[in-house]
């Protein structure tokens, strides 16, 4: 009859130890897949290049004004292919911030609904950068900025 060897428990130690780590590294790996693929948004794009451009936000934050990110796992973060809104860190060199904004898709592509900014100095209020009304900013749909880029070169 075969006998059956039973690993140590040093063996099963290494292997839970290993498999810990693979599947951490694997959802860590993912989760910034995924953060990468809506920073590479024209949504995303267009609404951190409004802030940028914003001189009400300049004056806030200082120049250069970059973004450090979100967190996707916050509720306040969301997007499909009709509609998008996220909370996005921001500083500056005078403050730091989170930028808020919502952005649905028509037609002309992207459009920037609402974009508001909150400082850290300011913790209380926000700062309407953008609202409905305002002319439109739009982002062409990602396929179209291809297409533009083989037509003209």
């Amino acid at each position: 009859m075969p006998t059956i060897r039973i690993p140590s428990n040093r063996t099963l130690g290494k292997i839970c130890v290993y498999g810990a780590v693979a599947s951490i590294s694997a959802v860590m790996f993912m989760r910034w897949k995924l953060e990468d693929r809506v920073r590479n948004e024209n949504y995303y794009k267009l609404a951190i290049q409004a802030v940028r451009s914003h001189k009400g936000a300049v004056s806030l934050l200082g120049e250069p004004i970059k973004e450090s990110g979100f967190d996707m796992s916050d509720i306040n973060n969301s997007c499909n292919a009709e509609k998008a809104q996220f909370e996005v860190s921001v500083r500056g060199s005078k403050d730091k911030g989170t930028v808020f904004f919502w952005a649905s898709k028509s037609d002309n592509g992207w459009l920037i609904d609402r974009l508001e900014l909150e400082t850290k100095q300011n913790p209380n209020k926000r700062f309407l950068l953008k609202k409905s009304s305002d002319d439109p900013v739009y982002a062409l749909p990602n396929n179209l900025d291809q297409q533009k880029k083989d037509i003209f070169h």
